[in-house]
């Protein structure tokens, strides 16, 4: 069913799609002029704007919807009459204005990720409060405002000069013409709904050219229907009790036997002879934390070896692990390995999804032997659902939402100022000593990300950029440390610091692997003797491998593994990284894949260079295997209820 050029619904219609086009090709040239570095100049950019224009035209579709609904109503009179093109140019300006910002969007929305929009911003644009702020405080808001309303008027008054403005009032209302292009559109969208999605987008040898090929807000609205996403379904499979089998036989080591025989009990006993120590723990799971901003890691060195003195001071004097990669690119992803030690199953953090009520986390392991239990944040803890999420896991939450005026000294739209953060998480572990109580306390910092702002005359750098806020972070863990020494719980007390996820998520590969290496740092020079961890191990092992340090026996859930066990051999070694949808696994060298539709990648990976070269050998065969084993079983558990701190579920 063909838009008939008579109707003024219709032309009006084909004058809105015009113009989306119109802007979606300038905005993928501009991202492809932006992104001139990291994208493909050969013949799959002809692809980026051949697939990308029949995207640019599904969108569309979607995007006259709105113009249907507002003037298939019109009285026939007013189609007629002056008023009639100042009511269309009215409409043809907030469409402008709105096509306009969303390529805007998209442009700082790549500068900060290098892909279009995704699960990201479907997150952000939920917590509208602090996302707004954010932005007022990190762009010059004012001018983008007054450059989209200028930009806007320029498209309308050229429409208007051109004769497009009069050419739709020109078009017949009868009502019949009306209803049959509203009637098309409807069934256009619907089958677009039926038959396309984002996924049916080919695979590019570059991944920014195959993100080039999106468009934006069709991009956005498949990542907000996808964000669950079923495993069995959509994912390679085995049969279950095979899935759950294999993950068993991988995650028993020598001195960590199974629980039982039953093969879908996965749990493990972890046993250690001699008594346990009863440290307090504090747990700091910084922002945004690259290795590569630690000077350890040589990696940039002259450029970022002076932003964190103390966090190279503390690596000297405690446990640094050289070699541990994060799961995830997001908070949600850190906060999962921290707390569940599992692998990231596709679609949101389990931080996200119902049913995450009293799991087997780090705090429950704690709770079991009278610690108290808490996770103290600088920003709002609605924000990700952290605040749901660690009460429905008997955390004690302490927020910005918590504390009066008068214990913030400085605030931005993500939160208060770290060093805030610290005086809190000083004031617990004050109030744990006087009541004689042991205490772990998760610590997340918030000043690592836009706006990057923070009190003055704390470091040498000025404030608005990445670095200084890294600097200043660092400053903050340095004064609070230097101040925990005076206190009488010091000497009993040991302290992490991890990052959640490193400060870039995109790569040129389709999952790159060296933008997830992250620092870890144990530390307290009175408990623990310095060296240097450098053998690969996974964000998910952080927590049992503390617990393993404190001599702790217990039966777990979890995929994590104590890093300085005996059993915990070089062919052992391995981690899990994930974007959503894409889900790795990678060890010795092996680098397997799993994606939507069944797919995978397979191959032999650099970890220090992020390459990987296909392989699909038998080894890397058998990798796959265990791929799917792995990520199938944690799917599985979650879903049916066995990742559970106090369930009869084994």
């Amino acid at each position: 069913m063909r838009l008939s050029p008579r109707s003024s619904l219709a032309r009006g219609a084909l004058l809105i799609i015009a113009l989306f086009l119109a802007v979606a090709f300038c905005t993928r040239v501009a991202l492809m002029i932006q992104g001139r570095h990291d994208i493909a100049w050969d013949a799959s950019l002809l692809g980026s704007f051949g697939y990308g224009l029949c995207y640019d035209v599904l969108a569309a579709c979607y995007a006259v919807v709105p113009w249907l609904l507002l003037t298939v109503l019109l009285p026939a009179a007013l189609w007629r009459s002056q008023a009639a093109r100042w009511v269309v140019s009215f409409l043809l300006l907030l469409y402008a204005v709105v096509f306009i910002f969303i390529g805007v969007a998209e442009g700082f929305f790549w500068d900060e990720f290098q892909v279009r929009f995704n699960f990201i911003a479907v997150d952000y644009l939920v917590f509208t409060q602090e996302v707004i702020d954010n932005i007022q405080q990190s762009y010059p808001m004012p001018l983008i405002y007054a450059g989209l309303a200028l930009a806007g008027s320029a498209v309308v008054w050229v429409m208007w000069k051109l004769g497009g403005v009069r050419w739709v009032c020109a078009g017949d209302s009868a009502w019949r013409l009306r209803i049959v292009p509203a009637l098309g559109i409807a069934v256009l969208v619907v089958g677009i709904s039926s038959f396309f999605s984002q996924s049916q987008l080919p695979r590019f040898s570059n991944n920014f050219n195959r993100e080039l090929a999106k468009n934006g807000p069709y991009a956005w609205c498949a990542a907000f229907w996808e964000s669950e996403i079923e495993f069995e379904r959509f994912y390679l499979r085995q049969d279950i009790d095979k899935a759950l089998a294999r993950a068993k036989e991988l995650l028993i080591l020598p001195d960590t036997p199974a629980a039982s025989a039953d093969p879908r009990d996965l749990r493990r006993m972890i046993k250690h002879a001699g008594p346990e120590k009863r440290h307090n723990i504090v747990f700091i799971s910084v922002e945004s934390l690259s290795a590569a901003f630690m000077s350890h890691f040589k990696v940039n060195f002259k450029m970022r070896s002076y932003l964190t003195p103390n966090l190279d001071r503390l690596a000297d004097e405690g446990i640094l692990f050289t070699n541990l990669y994060a799961t995830g690119t997001r908070t949600v992803r850190g906060l999962e390995a921290l707390t569940l030690s599992v692998p990231p199953t596709p679609g949101q953090s389990i931080v996200w999804r119902p049913l995450n009520t009293n799991l087997f986390t780090s705090g429950s392991v704690c709770r079991s032997r009278g610690y108290d239990v808490s996770y103290v944040y600088g920003g709002d803890a609605m924000f990700d659902n952290m605040r749901t999420y660690f009460s429905r896991n008997n955390y004690r939450v302490i927020d910005r939402g918590t504390k009066p005026k008068s214990e913030i000294t400085f605030q931005n739209a993500w939160g208060v100022a770290d060093e805030d953060l610290f005086r809190w998480a000083m004031q617990e572990a004050d109030t744990n000593h006087a009541a004689n109580k042991p205490f772990f306390m998760h610590v997340m910092t918030v000043s690592n990300h836009r706006p990057f702002t923070f009190p003055a005359n704390r470091i040498d750098m000025p404030q608005g950029s990445r670095e200084a806020a890294v600097k200043y972070t660092d400053w903050c863990i340095g004064d609070f440390l230097e101040k925990a020494k005076t206190k009488p719980w010091f000497a009993n007390t040991i302290f992490v610091v991890v990052a959640d996820h490193c400060h870039g998520s995109a790569g040129k590969m389709e999952l790159d692997v060296t933008k997830y290496h992250i620092p870890c740092i144990i530390w307290n020079p009175q408990l623990i003797q310095p060296r240097s961890y450098d053998r690969l191990c996974s964000q998910i092992d952080v927590a049992p491998t503390l617990f393993g340090m404190m001599n702790w026996s217990y039966t777990t859930r979890t995929f994590g593994q104590d890093v300085f066990s005996s059993g915990y051999t070089p062919d052992k070694e391995r981690i899990f990284v994930s974007n959503y949808q894409k889900i790795a696994y990678i060890t010795q060298g092996d680098f397997a894949m799993l994606k939507p539709k069944q797919e995978f990648t397979l191959g032999k990976v650099d970890l220090k260079a992020g390459t990987i070269a296909p392989d699909k050998s038998d080894s890397l065969q058998r990798r796959l295997s265990d791929t799917i084993s792995l990520y199938q079983a944690a799917s599985w558990l979650f879903r049916n209820g066995h990742l559970g701190a106090e369930t009869d579920k084994p």
